[in-house]
């Protein structure tokens, strides 16, 4: 399959050329050109498919107004290699869309090529999902978002598609995380259901008490989707279901720049930005900032897992009331994670990352909500 075949160039109108601007850094599909694919560390693709947008359809529009924002960022000092393929050709039904944007995710993943997908609307997680299931791995995905996406009485849209994720007997999804949900927007039947499936729920408020304490959720992730949603709308208004609180723009872009760090996550996902809502392309330039500290964080990557071969790592016993646990700290990024008494024999051991304010509760003989929630006694 040539891949190029099913993507649109998108021709960045450049007013006034610098060098030291994104535009400069990346590297653009035009038509009827060759390109070497392997040579990229990051693919970006754009999908203008908002049909199942609820009540928000033209997010469609949002791609190429989120990449005139970005690209007239200035880059970073990164090393990084990032093409830039334009818009994928929509379908004449959303099922052709969908079919053709999982096939795209599986051929990058399988050519191990991180993803930048520019929505649309957040059901388009459906076809990435269907994407990763491919490789027949279990899945971690999260969201950030206002909203569970979750049941809608049998009827499938950007509302309500974690129903058909997790509704399949053959699901491949084993985590999931939504970031920076509010409460008075969810039904309490469908948390509790959610929470039930041991899914990891966090607040709006637990989520901005301290977004350091978000980044052990991000470690292992698969995907990350972002519905500008769960911006406050007076950051980015450029969404129906945009409401008085939510995250700051500020915080995504810690958000973002944690999941670019993330060693595991293949994919990211940007949607529900409707541009006929935006004010002054305020909520494009959001996405664009978060993009910005993404990239950022993909050029930071560090494989700073424990490992008992190398050494890499300070390892701290605790024993408490309820359980003896062990704590390993990078050297080199300071980041924790922790396990049982359970050692294993190989070079690579199996951990839950943690942060330093798990460590220190266990000292104190308390565990934490991460720990209590992930580790079975």
């Amino acid at each position: 399959m040539k891949i190029t075949d099913y993507f649109e160039s998108f021709s960045l109108d450049i007013k006034e050329h610098d060098d030291d601007k994104l535009q400069t850094f990346i590297d653009f599909y035009q038509k009827d050109t060759e390109l070497d694919l392997s040579v990229y560390d990051l693919v970006v693709i754009g999908v203008q498919e908002g049909r199942l947008s609820l009540k928000n359809e033209s997010c469609a529009f949002a791609p190429d107004e989120i990449r005139s924002e970005l690209y007239d960022l200035y880059k970073g000092d990164w090393s990084l290699k990032v093409v830039d393929l334009g818009n994928l050709k929509i379908g004449n039904r959303i099922e052709d869309t969908y079919f053709i944007l999982q096939e795209i995710i599986e051929y990058f993943l399988k050519e191990n090529k991180m993803l930048l997908v520019f929505g649309g609307g957040h059901d388009l997680v459906t076809p990435i999902f269907n994407g990763h299931s491919s490789l027949g791995m279990p899945l971690s995905f999260a969201s950030a978002d206002a909203y569970l996406d979750f049941q809608d009485g049998g009827n499938y849209h950007s509302r309500s598609f974690l129903s058909n994720l997790v509704s399949s007997s053959n699901s491949l999804l084993s985590k999931y995380t939504l970031f920076a949900y509010q409460s008075y927007l969810c039904s309490l039947v469908e948390v509790d259901l959610l929470k039930s499936m041991d899914f990891n729920l966090i607040r709006l408020g637990e989520f901005n008490a301290d977004i350091t304490e978000m980044e052990p959720y991000l470690r292992d992730l698969d995907h990350l989707s972002i519905d500008l949603a769960v911006v406050k709308s007076s950051d980015a208004p450029g969404t129906i279901h945009s409401s008085p609180n939510g995250v700051t723009a500020e915080t995504l872009c810690r958000l973002m720049r944690y999941a670019g760090m993330s060693n595991g996550l293949k994919s990211v996902l940007l949607s529900e930005l409707n541009p006929r809502l935006d004010k002054n392309n305020q909520s494009a330039k959001v996405f664009a900032q978060s993009i910005w500290y993404f990239i950022e964080g993909l050029n930071l990557r560090n494989d700073d897992f424990p490992d008992l071969n190398s050494n890499n790592f300070k390892k701290f016993h605790v024993s408490a009331g309820f359980s003896d646990l062990i704590f390993y700290k990078s050297n080199s990024s300071v980041r924790w994670w922790v396990e049982h008494l359970n050692e294993s024999d190989s070079g690579q051991i199996a951990l839950l990352p943690c942060s330093v304010t798990d460590y220190n509760k266990a000292v104190q003989g308390e565990l934490s909500s991460r720990l209590s929630s992930q580790l079975k006694f």
